[in-house]
């Protein structure tokens, strides 16, 4: 009698079904930088933010992308490592 499913699939079913389901360590890594290598530049951006606050208007935009710029330059060359 033929089995109803290939028996690659079944293996390869079984295989999949034993492993962990992969998890992107960037998000990690980039909280990591934020509080080590950016810890200054996040500084100034809740800096911004505070005042901003206070004064019920403005911008901290540029505070904003030069924390994003640190930390995408501390973090892609790490992850970089990883997936090789």
């Amino acid at each position: 009698e033929k089995p109803s499913v290939p028996i690659g699939r079944r293996s390869l079913s079984k295989k999949m079904a034993e492993e962990e389901d992969p998890v992107c360590k960037l998000p990690g890594l980039k909280e990591e930088c934020k509080t080590t290598q950016c810890a200054a530049t996040l500084s100034h951006y809740q800096e911004c933010v505070e005042r901003i606050t206070a004064k019920g208007g403005g911008d901290c935009e540029p505070y904003y992308f030069d924390l994003l710029k640190c930390v995408d330059k501390c973090a892609i060359p790490q992850i970089g490592k990883i997936l090789k």
